[in-house]
């Protein structure tokens, strides 16, 4: 039989979950879509496994994932002042924040993911070949938040961060529910238009790259047992049909002509601003401004950074960064207020395994050092940009 032909079995294993049943050339291949906090989805994949004793067996992870959960020191070893200083911040709190939220959702012993777990002490059971079939994480974030604007940015972040006030515990029955396909193909129909593209790299793309990662899956294979997210069920099977190149979604998207251009605009918008209120408003005017502008921004930057206890010296770059910010892009208040944080008040492991517990108390947004320092941050940046919009209004005032 041609490797690449596929064709649609008949139903033959009896599931209590989501399952697709198919054959790619000699190969016999069960997808089980799951819940990724639901306990009968982790008992769905022993029994599937007991069933069908796969020589391969393919889980909704990426490499570096797999990784993480392999390794039990995994926290101890990330070194959040790198990510920071490499600029990797709104990667990190996006993941955090999504792995806290379902975290919540989980029941009793359920962690997130525990079905991937069960998948991969299964393959060691079984002798089978385990394969992890997502993209790269890292990749999948830098390509989604290249799909928007900076707007659209701060609005996604305030979404997921409201996320993590939630504290209603989810019933079972509801996790349950997570798996009916017609309410995970609503979920993501219901967001703004502006946001298709999101979706199209969360979702559609992961789609198409996961059905021909499991093709190749295939390839010298027998039983083939793959564990996904109920909710790529329905996309897999449209892609698996035939070969796909998904080499173009492993691509980075590189930054645009705005991305470079504003790097120089932005700068020379408030020179010539503050220039222009030197020439009709005089030295007086002008001078007054500019102090304006150092006293408010810092001011409220100061503010930000006090509020969420930032180090003294992480306040005090603060404060000094804050003037300047807006005319060198390297030097954002909260960025390097976050860097000295970071540096001086390491997170350790407790901290990353307790943002969601932390989470649910108002205080615990001060306790875990991981959510303080995106506070450190998140709140001087915001205190800046306020200033920055008044001292700006103040200027135009000036010079109309």
């Amino acid at each position: 039989m041609d490797m690449n032909s596929t064709k649609k079995n008949k139903k033959v294993i009896d599931s209590r979950e989501p399952t697709r049943e198919l054959q790619i050339g000699d190969c016999q291949v069960t997808i089980l879509g799951t819940a990724h906090v639901s306990e009968e989805s982790v008992k769905e994949v022993k029994r599937l496994a007991e069933i069908i004793k796969p020589d391969t067996i393919c889980v909704e992870l990426c490499e570096s994932r797999i990784r993480s959960i392999k390794d039990p020191d995994y926290f101890k070893k990330l070194d959040v002042f790198k990510v920071f200083k490499e600029r990797k911040m709104y990667l990190l709190m996006s993941s955090l924040i999504l792995s806290s939220f379902q975290k919540k959702m989980g029941h009793g012993e359920i962690r997130p993911g525990d079905e991937l777990r069960e998948g991969m002490d299964q393959a060691t059971v079984y002798g089978a070949k385990l394969i992890p079939i997502d993209r790269e994480i890292q990749t999948t974030l830098k390509r989604a938040w290249g799909t928007v604007g900076g707007f659209s940015k701060m609005y996604l972040l305030s979404a997921l961060i409201t996320s993590l006030f939630v504290k209603e515990n989810v019933s079972e029955e509801k996790i349950e529910e997570m798996k009916s396909e017609d309410v995970l193909n609503d979920l993501f129909s219901q967001i703004p238009n502006r946001y298709a593209k999101v979706k199209r790299v969360i979702i559609d793309e992961r789609d198409q790259y996961l059905a021909q990662r499991i093709r190749d899956a295939a390839v010298g294979s027998k039983k083939l047992l793959a564990i996904v997210g109920a909710g790529h069920l329905n996309g897999i099977i449209t892609h698996i049909e035939e070969d796909s190149d998904i080499q173009e979604l492993d691509i980075v998207p590189a930054k645009t002509w705005w991305d470079k251009a504003k790097v120089i605009l932005f700068p020379m918008f408030f020179i010539a601003l503050f220039s222009l209120a030197f020439w009709k408003g005089g030295a007086k005017v002008g001078t007054d401004l500019i102090w304006s502008w150092i006293i408010v921004k810092s001011t409220l930057a100061g503010i930000g950074a006090l509020i969420a206890l930032a180090h003294p010296v992480s306040l005090l770059l603060a404060v000094l960064a804050a003037p300047l910010g807006n005319f060198n892009p390297i030097i954002k208040p909260g960025w390097v207020a976050a860097l000295s944080e970071s540096w001086f008040r390491k997170p350790t492991a407790e901290d990353f395994e307790n943002i969601s517990i932390d989470s649910e108390r108002f205080t615990g947004y001060w306790k875990n050092r991981v959510i303080r320092i995106f506070l450190v941050f998140m709140l001087p940046q915001i205190g800046s940009s306020i200033g920055t919009f008044l001292v700006t209004k103040a200027v135009f005032q000036s010079i109309l």
